[in-house]
């Protein structure tokens, strides 16, 4: 249980309440009973925001209307509805790389005001510093224009019975063993089951499912003086490595998104792949899942490096022309109070971007039985571990 918050959280969610109930007492009943329009992706990313929004309604004895979307359908939705001025949507629910598009092209809006009423200037700071950049535009420097809700970092999954099978009954430790005993599943298994599954569909899934070898291998993406440094025999293996990974993968990987990843692992037709902890609670649902008990979570693999994985955020930004700015606010500040991270974090979803969580002592893993076999939990929100690499005005972090 979580023993203690910072005082300037206590106070933002005292002061945000007391501000609903001031401002309450001044509109028709109607408007307090307002919907909140969330939209959200399909699937595991969205369910953890899902559950808030259920507890949420039932306790203010609103209606949360909630729109779901396969992640690409999202973003057109989401984009289109900032374009048209629509009024569609309250909160999107944003992957991280998704930000730059919304909040420069004024689809966002700004949170400032919304801080300054309840009587501080920004959101609390026991939010991971990098986390908390990230909402900002410019990245760091400007106002904020979001909440992170998500915070995880890449793990890899594989099925221990195959591996073992390949002399590697303890999982795999570089690359080099995954490619063996990925091999080997995908030859046995004829065309019907692969050793391996990635995300290549072009821009931002191929980059997450590539930067991972990357870095294993020693890449970076610039060089001293900021130039593109992937002209490198260490891009170049990454690279190779990419492709052999490739070949033991399901025909058609070039358009595969998250979704697909998950799919194929949690129908046992794939062995191993790189993806987000938010699908461990998919995996282990005999609901939707064919594998439950039968995946292993591990650390990236090493190259010639350690293995490092890229720290991924999803973030609620309200729409500019939302409806229901302030209780969409208000239901903002809620969602990531400390309780309700840890309940989302109980409930399977990946811990949130809350130092005060981890320090508090709090066990989110006894909850969520299958991530004691990693250790990349226990460094998923250090910042000391982090370093960045900036691309544009946005960070490419890696652990």
């Amino acid at each position: 249980m979580i023993k203690e918050w910072t005082q300037r959280h206590k106070f933002v969610r005292m002061a945000g309440f007391v501000s609903a109930i001031a401002v309450g007492s001044l509109l028709p009943a109607v408007a307090l009973a307002a919907d909140i329009v969330l939209a959200v992706p399909n699937g595991s990313e969205g369910d953890g925001l899902r559950a808030a929004a259920d507890d949420y309604q039932k306790m203010k004895g609103i209606t949360i209307d909630i729109v779901q979307a396969p992640y690409a359908n999202l973003f057109e939705k989401a984009a289109n509805a900032g374009a048209s001025k629509s009024g569609a949507y309250d909160i999107v629910l944003m992957d991280d790389p998704w930000l730059p598009f919304f909040a420069e092209n004024g689809y966002l809006e700004p949170l400032a005001s919304y801080f300054k009423a309840i009587g501080t200037d920004g959101p609390d700071s026991d939010f991971l510093a990098k986390s908390i950049a990230l909402c900002r535009n410019p990245y760091n420097t400007g106002p904020y224009v979001c909440l992170p809700y998500v915070g995880n970092a890449q793990m890899f999954f594989y099925d221990p019975e195959e591996f073992a099978k390949q002399g590697l009954a303890e999982g795999p430790k570089t690359w080099d063993d995954v490619i063996n005993a990925a091999t080997a599943v995908s030859k046995a298994g004829n065309g019907e089951r692969f050793g391996y599954v990635m995300r290549a569909a072009e821009g931002n899934p191929v980059v997450a499912d590539f930067m991972p070898i990357f870095w294993s291998y020693g890449g970076d993406l610039f060089d001293k003086d900021r130039k593109p440094n992937l002209l490198t025999p260490e891009a170049k293996k990454a690279v190779e490595v990419f492709l052999q990974l490739k070949q033991v993968s399901p025909p058609g990987v070039e358009s595969f998104q998250a979704d697909e990843v998950g799919t194929f692992i949690a129908q046992g037709t794939a062995a191993s792949a790189i993806n987000w902890p938010n699908w461990v609670a998919t995996f282990e649902d005999p609901a939707q899942s064919k594998v439950v008990g039968k995946i292993a979570y591990s650390a990236i693999p090493s190259g010639t490096k350690a293995g490092s994985s890229e720290i991924g955020h999803w973030l609620m930004g309200i729409m500019s022309d939302a409806p229901h700015k302030q209780a969409a606010f208000d239901f903002m500040i809620w969602a990531t109070s400390p309780e309700q991270i840890k309940k989302s974090a109980e409930r399977g979803n990946p811990p949130g971007p809350l130092l005060g969580l981890h320090r508090s002592g709090a066990d989110v893993s006894e909850t969520v039985p299958a991530l004691p076999d990693t250790d990349a939990g226990d460094r998923l929100f250090d910042p000391t571990a982090a370093s960045s690499e900036v691309a544009g005005d946005r960070e490419c972090v890696r652990r």
